[in-house]
């Protein structure tokens, strides 16, 4: 019975890391795997009656997230619509999954893993761009992806997860990381987005500044950006100065999208429009009707986290989320001071605490939290500081 017990543990884990993985070749997969992962979790734990199931600190905003979700779906005008953000709520079975199934050399095996993952990946959209053409604004990478935000998430994720464990971990060969990290970055760059550029540049300082307590270690980063941004081809300069470009496709939109967003709340603010219906209810709160027709003018969501939770499901659905956040990173944070090995406990910590950081950053600007690819490679970085605790 106990070699049973011990390959049903290892069968859950490898379903699991084979989940949080391939979200970054296909999210039909890595569903697929995640449904074998929890249905073979069950089985474990029906098999071994002397343990239960852990959770971390993380139910009353987690909860409360899923109950005014659930509230808005049952109080929207159109709830036959409204059902993918609550079929979405499955893949938080990840949290379970890998806080009662994986210890830290599962953690340190699912990361090399991932790494290895993000970097094919990063390979095939490079190739993307340099062989197939793919470099324009408006034809952008999306390597194994359908879109190029999803592509340009999963690759930020990899690449300050990879960079907090270079940092704290100092893996070996160290050679190997290097050139990993350098391709993920090359993939990042090339695709172009400039809410990823911005929220990985912020991950890097607070990284440095992590490792090293000192406004030297802050002043490195922009002084290389700064050498790098003089020396970069010109389509990427310009892509970077578009940020303070009020009649930039993209910036237009977004300020119209985030206007019309203030006003659904204000007519709308403890339940929203309702699920999935931001899109449908837009041009109501838009005053130019007109804009459907402009170029880079897409309303299917807020751009912003916080604001698109609040638009679509209430405020108090936007304020839980927020406290989950908010609570996943202090938890992290604290974890992370408080360690002092100075090795891979303290590395876990980082990627976990730097993954809430960059997600948050990008979603000030992306809707990002409701991409089921990102979502999934996200819930396991963040996942993992509380499998040591469990």
């Amino acid at each position: 019975m106990e070699l049973i017990k011990r390959r049903v543990d290892e069968v859950t884990f490898f379903l699991t890391m084979l989940a949080v993985v391939l979200p970054v070749f296909s999210i039909a997969a890595a569903q697929g795997f995640l449904f074998l992962a929890f249905l073979s979790f069950l089985f474990e734990k029906g098999i071994r009656r002397d343990t239960g199931i852990s959770l971390p600190p993380l139910k009353a905003p987690l909860l409360l997230f899923m109950a005014f979700t659930l509230l808005a779906y049952l109080c929207s005008p159109e709830p036959e619509i409204g059902s993918p953000p609550l079929r979405k709520f499955v893949l938080f079975v990840i949290i379970i999954l890998v806080v009662n199934d994986f210890s830290k050399p599962r953690l340190f095996q699912t990361y090399q893993a991932l790494f290895t993952a993000g970097f094919i990946a990063a390979g095939f959209s490079i190739y993307q761009y340099f062989f197939l053409l793919r470099g324009a604004v408006t034809d952008r990478l999306t390597g194994f992806m359908g879109h190029w935000m999803t592509l340009s998430g999963e690759m930020m994720l990899v690449f300050v997860a990879l960079a907090a464990y270079f940092i704290f971990a100092r893996p070996s060969p160290k050679l190997l990381w290097w050139i990993a990290l350098g391709v993920v970055g090359l993939s990042l760059t090339l695709t172009l987005t400039r809410s990823v550029w911005m929220a990985t540049i912020a991950g890097l300082l607070t990284l440095l500044w992590m490792r090293c307590y000192h406004w030297k270690s802050l002043a490195v980063v922009p002084l290389c950006l700064v050498l790098l941004l003089s020396m970069a081809p010109r389509v990427f300069r310009e892509r970077m100065w578009s940020v303070f470009d009020s009649q930039n496709p993209s910036n237009y939109a977004r300020l119209a999208i985030w206007k019309a967003g203030l006003r659904m709340i204000e007519a709308h603010p403890w339940v929203g429009v309702g699920p999935q219906r931001v899109s449908r209810v837009f041009y109501d709160y838009h005053p130019n009707s007109n804009d459907r027709y402009r170029s880079g003018f897409f309303p299917v969501h807020m751009h912003n986290n916080l604001l698109q939770f609040a638009a679509e499901r209430g405020i108090p659905c936007a304020l839980a989320w927020l406290w989950l956040i908010l609570k996943i990173a202090i938890d992290h944070w604290r974890g992370f001071r408080r360690d002092e090995d100075g090795t891979q406990t303290k590395a876990i910590y980082a990627v976990g605490f730097i993954s809430v950081v960059v997600l948050f950053l990008a979603g000030l600007f992306e809707f990002n939290f409701g991409d089921s690819e990102v979502l999934m490679i996200f819930l396991f970085l963040v996942s993992a500081p509380y499998a040591m605790k469990a």
